[in-house]
């Protein structure tokens, strides 16, 4: 009697398991692709019925993997990210409009083995970058900002101020009363966890009473090896934090800024255990004060 031994993940699984979980999806196979993923989380955007079938119905689909990045993996677990670039071709020729979906997008997943099959557990994707008709990312904020972006003109002024070279738009994120842009090292572009990043935060309401409150609130509810309010007028403030993370010190400038169409913070991350050159530090702090005068 032939008996199945338990999958043990390796490096040469989680390659194996991205290459079929593409192909699946672009050979459109719904119910094989929504078989990869575990049962408890099948409840995700991605498998969305609807959608995938109004996709499958209207392009045909081919993708290339850009990227792979394994951060945590035993036998029986694994945390990895991957990168991948789909190009769409309409079914019908006459459907051709001049635009097309064409994007590539990177993704967090998680891997366990549960009885003798191993499952996808998380499938979060952390950025879109969109393409032109040839394959090519679209220039400056135009590869990350989508259709259904409201307040990205709200945060344009202060990113016009605040620009660091070789950085490039990596991510934009949208949530109920806010909006998130990410700018990271070019080589990076695609990284889940990046040496350094720009951020713009855009809210709609800010939490506190005043920018005072704010800051005070924002120190305390981090655990932090130092910190310093290098500015604090009424209606914004420069804080400076460094920290501990799973690379080492981690060290951040915050802008936190109150203007009459919402609530803006912008914040400089130095990552994987190195301080803000001193150069880099106060041409920023100068930025961030310019900035400030623009809100």
């Amino acid at each position: 009697m032939f008996f199945k031994r338990k999958p043990k993940i390796s490096e040469q699984t989680i390659k194996g398991l991205v290459q079929k979980l593409e192909k699946t999806y672009t050979d459109k196979d719904i119910e094989q692709l929504t078989e990869i993923f575990h049962q408890d989380h099948r409840n995700i955007s991605f498998l969305n019925h609807f959608s995938l079938m109004m996709n499958f119905q209207i392009y045909n689909i081919t993708f290339e993997i850009l990227n792979l990045e394994i951060l945590d993996m035993s036998e029986e677990e694994a945390t990895f990210t991957y990168t991948r670039k789909h190009m769409y071709k309409c079914v019908n020729e006459e459907d051709e409009n001049g635009t097309k979906p064409n994007n590539i997008s990177s993704y967090y997943v998680q891997l366990k083995v549960e009885g003798k099959t191993i499952w996808i557990m998380r499938y979060a994707r952390y950025s879109e970058l969109l393409l032109d008709l040839e394959g090519k990312i679209m220039p400056d904020e135009k590869a990350v900002v989508p259709p259904g972006a409201e307040y990205f003109g709200n945060m344009k002024r202060f990113i016009d101020i605040i620009q660091l070279e070789h950085f490039k738009p990596a991510t934009y994120l949208i949530y109920r009363d806010s909006e998130f842009i990410g700018y990271y090292p070019e080589k990076e572009r695609y990284s889940y966890r990046t040496s350094e990043k720009l951020t713009f935060d855009y809210f709609q309401e800010m939490e506190a009473d005043s920018i005072e409150e704010h800051t005070k609130d924002f120190i305390e509810g981090n655990t932090v090896e130092y910190s310093n309010i290098l500015v604090q007028e009424k209606h914004y403030s420069i804080i400076e934090m460094k920290f501990g993370g799973k690379s080492g010190l981690q060290h951040e400038l915050i802008l936190s800024m109150l203007a009459p169409d919402g609530f803006f913070m912008v914040r400089f991350l130095k990552s994987r255990n190195a301080p803000i050159e001193e150069e880099l530090r106060q041409r920023l702090i100068e930025q961030m004060k310019t900035a400030a005068t623009k809100r």
